[in-house]
């Protein structure tokens, strides 16, 4: 249950306002003492629609840390003339606070206030602070997840969070509409309970950046081997190349993502990287075509300087579609020319292959390297 403080804030004149304040343990895991430092607070507002011009905020909610507690507090307007009273009141809360982390409150929420804040003649300066958008950090990873949309709450039932709240900020206009109009406390309830889970959820949401930091550090690789495996529904086996990476922080949740062709899975402190390797026969292409002949008969491109020695009746000047040599072997995906040479199934295309050597997988910089730019891919 919440506990009810009341509290004066002055500014123009002297009203009682209603600080809701709850004190719970700070979560005591990897990912709380790593982005959830002392000082370090979320924050989310309430509107009554998204024109700070025509609407005004009337619920603002803030975690902040200290030391072993994070301190919730929210800031309850019970009618537009209250917005300039939980405005000042959450500015002096910000006060010992450093970094202020949001989720998409640098595209919503900071204008709004910032807007708002003007409108009530008052002033405030954002530049102190350090400011984390949990949303717009994501955002190149959320793209991987197929979700149905990047709000909040989809990341959170992602990861497995459970809410009381079943409404959504748009539907709870109504509700404080209704609860202007005749106060109860059920409907504060609600509106509150909603602003509540809102900010404590952000906290949640921290594990998420488990992943962004595994893209964002160089590859740990603790394995590579060849493996021969029979995908679903294929007739006979295939080789892939299987990497293991290790990671600093574990995952949240097993997650397993494909982009191009290859293929990502996180598990625990572990990311498995899998990579199909194509047996067979490829095409290098000659760069200038004009200084080779292209041999029917052998269907490949010699340099002019050997081709003098072939009759002119087996020959005939190359052009870019038929400059080539073929190799049959072992070779590996890239998306750019990673590693020269580059080989092709048919035509010149923007991805290519390289040849997968003896020494591959005993060359740990070739190795990093091209773990390194497949990784790059996903985000």
């Amino acid at each position: 249950m919440l506990s009810i403080i009341t509290c004066t804030i002055l500014s123009d004149r002297r009203l009682p306002l209603e600080i809701i304040h709850k004190t719970i343990p700070a979560p005591k895991d990897c990912y709380t003492d790593t982005y959830l430092k002392n000082n370090t607070a979320f924050f989310d507002i309430e509107t009554t629609g998204f024109s700070a011009k025509n609407c005004f905020i009337y619920l603002i909610g803030l975690v902040i840390r200290k030391d072993e507690t994070l301190e919730i507090f929210q800031f309850f307007a019970e009618n537009p003339m209250e917005e300039k009273e939980i405005l000042t009141a959450f500015y002096r809360y910000l006060s010992p606070v450093s970094t202020l982390i949001c989720y998409n409150g640098l595209t919503f929420d900071i204008p709004f206030l910032k807007q708002r804040t003007e409108k009530q003649n008052l002033s405030f300066s954002w530049e102190n602070f350090r400011i984390m958008d949990i949303y717009q950090e994501m955002r190149p990873f959320l793209n991987l997840l197929h979700l149905p949309d990047k709000k909040q709450k989809t990341l959170e039932m992602f990861l497995g969070i459970q809410r009381e709240d079943s409404y959504t900020g748009g539907e709870l206009v109504a509700v404080y509409k209704e609860y202007e109009k005749q106060p109860a406390e059920e409907k504060k309830s609600l509106l509150l309970l909603h602003n509540y889970e809102d900010i404590l959820g952000m906290t949640k949401l921290l594990p998420l950046f488990s992943y962004l930091r595994f893209f964002a550090g160089e590859p740990d690789i603790t394995s590579a081997k060849l493996e021969e495996t029979l995908p679903f529904g294929a007739d006979s086996p295939k080789k892939e190349l299987q990497i293991t990476l290790n990671t600093s922080l574990p995952f949240p949740a097993r997650l397993t993502v494909e982009k191009e062709m290859y293929r990502l899975t996180f598990r625990e402190n572990h990311v498995y990287l899998f990579i199909p390797v194509l047996e067979g026969e490829l095409y290098f292409y000659y760069e200038n075509y004009k200084d080779y002949y292209y041999l029917p008969l052998e269907d490949m491109a010699v340099h002019k300087s050997v081709a003098s020695f072939v009759d002119k009746s087996h020959r005939k000047k190359a052009t870019k579609s038929n400059c080539y040599t073929r190799r049959r072997g072992l070779f590996l995906p890239q998306q750019a020319d990673w590693f020269a040479p580059c080989f092709y199934p048919g035509k010149i295309e923007k991805s290519s292959w390289f040849e997968y050597g003896g020494d591959f997988l005993s060359d740990s910089k070739k190795i990093a390297l091209y773990v390194k730019n497949v990784l790059s891919l996903f985000i």
